[in-house]
């Protein structure tokens, strides 16, 4: 069970995204500003990795390296299972910028938290 209790945050965002995902027309919240949606993508994305990192972490031990990488390549997964499910969705499109975008937003949270890890303790990071 403490295995798998680290990914229960990944499942609850990854249950967020498939929901934004299946609207139509997705709500608009906030100010408006150019690239709005893009940004969405990344911060969305960005607490995705981190959230993967941390189950990868602390439910099964993995080193910060292979962690960061790992989630890193789950999350670009699920971003592009995303656009397909989109596909399937009236009025949205797939778009393959939305996945490289999702995959940035990622990248780079967990490339800061490994960063942060690292100078935290750095000989427990080996």
């Amino acid at each position: 069970m403490k295995k798998w209790l680290p990914w229960v945050p990944v499942a609850l965002m990854c249950g967020v995204i498939f929901w934004f995902s299946a609207q139509s027309a997705p709500p608009d919240l906030g100010p408006k500003f150019p690239f709005k949606r893009k940004y969405e993508h990344m911060a969305g994305y960005a607490m995705l990795g981190l959230l993967i990192m941390r189950a990868l972490r602390k439910g099964h031990g993995l080193p910060p390296a292979k962690a960061a990488v790992l989630a890193v390549l789950l999350a670009a997964a699920y971003a592009a299972s995303d656009e397909w499910h989109q596909s399937f969705v009236p009025h949205r499109d797939p778009e393959v910028t939305d996945v490289m975008i999702d995959t940035l937003g990622a990248g780079i949270a967990v490339a800061c938290n490994f960063g942060y890890e690292s100078r935290r303790s750095p000989k427990a990071n080996r």
